[in-house]
Parts: C-alpha cells; structure tokens; sequence
C-alpha cells in the first residue's frame, strides 16, 4: 500500500473526514465549510459515500484523501457507521484514489464516549484545577492524556480495526497536541525526571509545575523562557507525545509494513506550537511517512508590502526530507480562491517538492448541491497541473539550488521571542530579494551535515540558545558564517549564558526590521526595503527583479547550467527580469505558463519575464 509515486504526482483533497455526530454537535461551519446545523446535513453527508461522489474526484484528477474513520467518539458508536466508510473507500480505491483512514488524536466526547468508558474522566488531561482538559473552547471536548492507563490501550484496539480491515492505504492522525496535563500520572513522571536529571537544587517530590496560564502567556509575548523547571516540563511532554507516537508506528508496522502513516504536525516554527501546544515537529515527523501541515497559511499578497507564504513549511519539509502536504487553506471552507491565488499554491507546492492540495473543491453549495461552477472553474489548472508534473518530471526531481541557509534551532524559537521574530525577520528578507536559501534545521546536538555543505552561506538568526556540539560543528564549518543579531550562541540549549560569546570575529550584518504582524496562526509580516541583494549578489548565480510576492525555485544541471527557473505566485505579476551569466546559460529555453508555451531568449545576461498569474517555468530545452 505504499504511495510509491513521487509526492507531487499526487493531488490531495478533502474526503469528507467528520461523523455526522461532529458536524451536529459543533453546529457552525466545521471543516470543509459544512455548516453543522445545516438542513440538508445528512443528505450531503450520505451522498459523500457514494460512487458518484469518488468518480467525480477521480474525474478531477483527485488522487489521494484521507476520509472520516475515528473521531473519538468510541467505537461503541463508530463502528455503526465503518461499514458506509469501507464502501466509500472501496469506491475511491477502485478509480486509483489513495485513501488513509482519519483517526483523532487530541479528542474524547465525553457526551458519547461514556456509555462505553464509564471511568473516560480517568483517561483525560487534567488542568491546574483537577478538571478535565478540553480542546480550545470545544467545551465537549475532553483531551487524552498519554501517561494515564486506558488510552494507548484503547488506541492499539482503534488501529488494529482499521488496518487489519485492509481497506485503507494508510492511517491519518490529527491533531497530534499535547497541552500541559496537571494529572497525578504526569506530576509523579515528571518528579522522576527531575530526580533523574539531577535537578538538585529542588526536591523534585515537592516541585510545582508551571501554572497553564504562565506557560501559555509565553506564546508569542515578548519573553524568554529561562525558568529551568518550565523548559524541562516543555520537553517532558514533548517526549510524552513522541513515545505515545513511536507506540503507534510500531503497533501499525507490526500489521502491515506498507500502511502509510500520516498526521497532521504543522511544519511552521511557532512558538505556541513548541511551548504550549506542543506538538514538536523535529520529533514526529521522522516517525511519519507523509505530514500534513494545516497552519492557514494560504499564500497571498496585500498588494503594497506583505505577502502570506507556505514557503516556511515547504523548507522545513525538504530540510527535514519529508514526503509533506502544506495544507494552508481556510479550513473550514470560507474562503473562495480563484486565478494566482488558486494556482499559484498548487504550483508552488509542485516546484517544492511537496503535495499540491485542494481540499475544499468539493464544498457544496447551501443546500447540499455540487459547486459545479467552481469544479468546472478549476479542472484546466489540475489537469495542467498533472500534466507539467509528468512532462517535467526529470527537472521537477533534480535538487533544488540553494547556496544560502539559514538556521532554525528549535532550542532557541522555543525559549527565546527574539530568536523567532529573528528568523522569521531574516526569513523574510530571504524571500523578498528572491535569494536562493535552505533551512538548516537543529536541535540539541543534532544537525544534518549533508545538508550544511550544499550551503556555501550559513545565517544564524540570533540564535542564542545552541548546545556545545553544534557551536564547534558551526566553528568548524568550511562555509561562510554569517550572524544576523549579536546573541548568537550567547546561551546553551538550556538558556545558561556562556561566559563569553562563541563566534566572535566572524562575518554580522543587520536584520532588517520588518514590521511583525502576527507570528501564530498565519505568519504575517510587513515588509521594509533592505540591502540583503545586493549582501549576496556574490552568492547565487541567478538574481531576479521581480515583485517580492513570486517565489523562484532554481534548478541547476551536473554541468552547472541552469535548467529551470520555476516561479509561482498567489496573484497577478508584472514583467521583471532574470539575470543569469552567461557561462551559466543553458543553449535555448522557453517560457511555460498556465496556458502555453513561447520561445525565451538571452539578451546577454538578462532574460525578460512577461506578465503571469500563478506560475511561470522558464525550462532549458
């Protein structure tokens, strides 16, 4: 049941992933823009299982979903509605469409589950005041806990259903959270891992967790995070979620070596995610074999000085080398997409290397009824989609040229605020002046060294919390090192300040002050005019003059010749300019849009773009 085919052949989309029970109890829009309270509920719902419903995704060209199985409500009452599931899977399977079974993670309903878990309080998160965790203000919401006997256990019986049905050709978790738990199992552990640590300046019987609303007024306020109990709980619970995630790879690999394993881990570096959330993505992922990344990051343009980007997603995913899914529409629904702002995600996701997705194609009208107009709308750019990605396969497949990378240590974006809005900052300026850049990934004293020296520039964004390992990895580095901020390395991965700063007499420059706007859910900046261009002109072999809201990733040949230019944007683009020398131009090339192709032609060194929207390929020929 491998998804044997490279992660950009497929197209993802919605398959219809709540129960009925859901859809009623939460009343408003939920996902895939269904209101819950609607009417007609229940006869869009059944027609969702139908053949009709599976060959119009697969006339889409809709090649893999993941669709409702397990939502926690018990099996008691879910099992009554597995049998419509399988026939929709089967449907789907048939016309060649890729099915992972949707399994909740962070969810018990309390208000069904008890008929068949009397005791579901005993399995539950317990907040500061001994009451039950609930998800966000789902009050109807109860929230696992993985240290409390029940249920793992009950888990290990929900997969063994699932995979050994053999209907499906994967498993889908969501929301892989893990809030901070106040329950007797989680203080008696953490007591145990103080003790074990050596935390001796404390008796770790007596210790007092951090309150829920300290930890959480840590998310995105100006602080850092120095408290050495609350930095230990973070990572405490950190691992709590990857042990209970390392629990179901072994549990579903043990049935079936080819079921595909997925969750939803948001690929963003956002602190409510690493301190509050926590759900820590350098730890999950490698025990996925595809993540989805839901943050709402749907690219787009304000027109002036700011665009929304799942360019951040889409570099952690390759730093990471993951098979990924950038799901960054609104997820329930509300927004319509249409012309760059439709395909310029598509293809930005293809020219990453990542899952192009379109989830909410499939919302129906109020009513019930297709959104045919919108189908019939967006056929062309799948189709052309589908056909560029076959048509372009050796070039989409070569590595992508990045000389310049820039650090994200998950120590340092975890306790510091000034490390975030650094990267984020230098992240931003890297977009903007279409500079070649990769993440580099680290934490701890882990560090992909591969991945280092495909880079001839490194940037550390004020990363200021680095371990002892990774300050003599970087030191010794061959490459160009270059510290944005002037607190990098000041502090261990612990936030201990060193007694004098590492990396003294190597290469600073400025970070360019654009203006934050939100760094939570969508990350938001405005952008300020700075030099950084004209800083690595030295760099890249390729400069663009083209609006800030285009992204350009670069392919280059064994030879050195630049093959492709492959640029996407979520809005219309005037003419610009690419820039490459001649010793690095290809023989001829040609422009590939949307709707066609043309002949492209050097001037000397300069090659000009025509206006686009949504994509733009300049291939060698």
């Amino acid at each position: 049941m491998e998804m044997q085919e490279h992660p950009t052949r497929f197209i993802w989309t919605f398959g219809n992933h709540e129960p009925l029970n859901m859809y009623r109890r939460i009343g408003k829009k939920s996902t895939g823009g269904v209101p819950g309270g609607a009417h007609w509920l229940e006869k869009w719902h059944h027609w969702y299982d139908s053949e009709e419903c599976a060959e119009t995704m697969a006339n889409l060209g809709l090649n893999v979903l993941h669709c409702r199985c397990y939502k926690g409500l018990g099996w008691m009452e879910e099992k009554k509605d597995f049998p419509n599931v399988v026939s929709f899977a089967r449907a789907c399977r048939k016309r060649g469409i890729k099915v992972l079974a949707y399994v909740q993670y962070s969810s018990l309903y309390p208000e069904i589950m008890r008929r068949e878990i009397p005791n579901l309080i005993d399995w539950c998160q317990l907040d500061q005041n001994g009451q039950p965790q609930t998800y966000l203000d789902s009050y109807w919401r109860w929230i696992p806990c993985p240290n409390r006997p029940g249920f793992l256990e009950y888990m290990d019986g929900i997969l063994g259903r699932i995979v050994e049905s053999g209907e499906f050709d994967g498993v889908m978790f969501d929301n892989t959270l893990n809030f901070p738990c106040y329950c007797p199992e989680c203080r008696e552990k953490f007591s145990r891992r103080l003790e074990e640590r050596g935390f001796d300046f404390l008796d770790p019987k007596y210790v007092i967790l951090p309150p829920s609303d300290k930890t959480r007024e840590m998310i995105g306020s100006q602080s850092e995070i120095m408290d050495p109990v609350i930095i230990e709980y973070i990572r405490f619970r950190r691992d709590t979620i990857k042990g209970a995630f390392a629990r179901f790879r072994q549990r579903i690999k043990s049935m079936d070596p080819e079921c595909v394993i997925s969750a939803n881990i948001p690929l963003m570096p956002r602190r409510q995610n690493l301190v509050y959330y926590n759900t820590p993505t350098m730890d999950l992922a490698p025990l996925m074999d595809v993540v989805l990344s839901q943050t709402g990051n749907q690219p787009e343009w304000n027109g002036s000085d700011g665009v929304i980007s799942q360019q951040h997603e889409i570099k952690f995913a390759n730093a990471l080398h993951l098979t990924s899914v950038p799901l960054n529409d609104n997820d329930a629904g509300g927004s319509v997409f249409s012309g760059g702002s439709y395909s310029g995600p598509l293809f930005e996701s293809l020219f990453g290397g990542t899952t192009p997705v379109d989830r909410i194609i499939m919302k129906p009208l109020p009513g019930g009824a297709l959104n045919t107009a919108k189908m019939e709308s967006r056929k062309p750019v799948l189709e052309r989609l589908r056909f560029l990605s076959k048509t372009y396969e050796e070039v989409l497949e070569l590595p992508e040229y990045a000389p310049i990378g820039l650090l994200y240590s998950e120590d340092s974006c975890t306790l510091s605020q000034k490390a975030i809005e650094a990267y984020y900052r230098c992240e931003t300026s890297l977009l903007a002046n279409h500079l070649p850049y990769r993440m580099i990934a680290v934490k701890e004293d882990q560090i992909n060294q591969a991945e280092l020296n495909e880079c001839s520039v490194l940037i550390l964004p004020n990363a200021n919390c680095l371990s002892d390992a990774l300050v003599e990895i970087l030191k010794n580095w061959d490459g160009r090192l270059i510290l944005a901020g002037d607190e990098n390395g000041w502090n261990d991965e612990n936030y201990r300040q060193r007694a004098e700063l590492p990396f003294a007499g190597k290469e600073t420059i400025e970070i360019p002050q654009h203006k934050i706007i939100n760094l939570n859910w969508k990350v938001n900046l405005q952008i300020v005019p700075d030099n950084w261009s004209e800083l690595f002109a030295d760099v890249s072999v390729v400069r663009l003059n083209l609006s800030p809201a285009a992204h350009c990733v670069i392919k280059r040949n064994a030879a050195g010749k630049i093959v492709a230019l492959l640029i996407s944007a979520p809005t219309a683009i005037s003419k610009g300019e690419a820039l490459i020398p001649k010793e690095f131009q290809a023989n001829t090339y040609k422009f590939v849009t949307l709707t066609g192709e043309e002949p492209a032609v050097f001037h000397g060194n300069t090659l000009k773009l025509p206006a686009f929207e949504g994509m733009l390929m300049v291939i060698a020929l």
